[in-house]
């Protein structure tokens, strides 16, 4: 769909903090949802996927708190809990800016999984640290009791860690193709996606692991035949110090951006990591990314600011 845009929007954008509340988050997902509505408004078609990892780190905190008197609760059901939970604030914010310009467009949020693959060497290798931190003795409990496989963040504590294998697959991508291809506005594969393995048999079954969710994005994005993929992020100060500010409206081709990850060594992995996702969506067709903040989506969407990736091509407007 030449006239589609995959826009993915970092967990931090919606809870910016360890003290960030549910109003907060509401409040996050109602600024955002008015920066988008000049693409809302547009003819474009649209599906918006977000992170969810300080959600996620939220659950998994009340989880422990109230371990001594409630069940525990399993990683993938976390992440549903999370992708329904955020996918319903941004949804009917989405919603409710629609209905205040009078817009009839439809928005549906549709509860994604995503298949990793448990033969996959990664699948097997825990490297991402989630949830509270512990002191030593704690740790050491959960990792007997529990069979968790536990790091230590020096300076911080413990935590535990889990595998985050490669997207394969988005299980519902058919009908999210159908709903974005009919106009509607669709909230998916939120934090991802849920993970889960395919069984010999075909059944689905749900895993202990995260997936990428710039990984994710670079999926549906492609999958949808999306030629633009923008992604916002809470602030650009990581950006700023690897000398890609968003400040200004900056371009770069995807040479440029393949030879930064070939040389440069960056600091900060959420850097790398969106970079990554660009070269990646870029190979699959896709013609431009865009990066910007929540703050800044106004006059990056007014070509103001924002970093540009990609070719240069006035027919890429997003409305």
């Amino acid at each position: 769909m030449k006239d589609s845009v995959v826009i993915l929007v970092n967990g931090e954008v919606f809870a910016g903090g360890p003290n960030s509340t549910i109003p907060d988050q509401l409040r996050n997902t109602k600024e955002l949802a008015e920066g988008l509505f000049p693409i809302l408004n547009s003819k474009m078609k649209v599906a918006i996927l977000h992170g969810n990892k300080p959600q996620v780190g939220y659950v998994l905190f009340r989880s422990e708190l109230a371990s001594h008197v409630l069940h525990s609760i399993p990683l993938d059901v976390c992440g549903a809990d999370t992708q329904g939970a955020t996918g319903y604030m941004l949804s009917q914010s989405l919603m409710n800016v629609l209905n205040k310009h009078n817009s009839k467009r439809q928005v549906m949020c549709v509860l994604t999984q995503t298949v990793v693959d448990s033969n996959d060497a990664l699948f097997h290798q825990p490297a991402k640290s989630i949830g509270p931190r512990f002191d030593r003795d704690k740790a050491e409990q959960h990792r007997q009791t529990r069979g968790w496989h536990i790091v230590e963040e020096p300076g911080f504590g413990y935590r535990r860690a889990v595998p985050a294998p490669p997207p394969l697959e988005i299980v519902e991508i058919d009908n999210i193709k159908q709903l974005v291809e009919s106009g509607t506005i669709v909230v998916a594969a939120g934090g991802g996606g849920v993970p889960v393995v395919r069984k010999e048999d075909g059944n689905l079954e749900g895993v202990e692991a995260v997936v990428d969710t710039d990984q994710v994005a670079c999926l549906l994005a492609n999958a949808l035949g999306a030629k633009v993929l923008l992604m916002v992020i809470e602030k650009d100060d990581k950006f700023v110090l690897s000398r890609l500010s968003t400040e200004t409206n900056r371009h770069l081709s995807l040479q440029e951006v393949e030879e930064l990850i070939a040389h440069e060594t960056f600091e900060f992995n959420m850097v790398r990591a969106k970079l990554q996702a660009s070269i990646k969506f870029l190979h699959g067709g896709g013609k431009q990314v865009i990066i910007t903040t929540l703050q800044k989506l106004p006059s990056t969407l007014a070509k103001k600011s924002g970093l540009r990736i990609g070719v240069v091509d006035p027919t890429l407007e997003l409305f």
